[in-house]
């Protein structure tokens, strides 16, 4: 099993989100969390949900359980066929890595 969060695009939701994560004691530039950022949140996740999908609430977005990250495409597939723009990125692009 694997997960990939799911996180509405603006940057108020991956604020609210990175608020409540721990990070690592140490990290480096290459620190980040991968991502599903899309422009309708609720009606993604809605959708992945009636899919079949585990959707599981989190502050600011929410985790989406599948078998394999050989899923992945089709996952990113099912959104974009109901409409649904999405992009695979870094959640944690903004934070300060020093």
């Amino acid at each position: 099993m694997t997960k990939i969060l799911l996180i509405d695009e603006d940057c108020k939701s991956r604020a609210h989100y990175l608020e409540t994560l721990v990070l690592p004691t140490f990290y480096m530039q290459d620190f980040s969390i991968q991502g599903i950022a899309v422009a309708d949140f609720y009606r993604a996740r809605n959708l992945l949900s009636s899919a079949g999908y585990t959707v599981l609430d989190k502050n600011g977005g929410a985790d989406i359980i599948f078998d394999d990250v050989k899923q992945l495409p089709a996952l990113l597939v099912l959104l974009r066929e109901h409409g649904l723009p999405c992009e695979l990125t870094d959640i944690a692009d903004s934070l300060y890595q020093a």
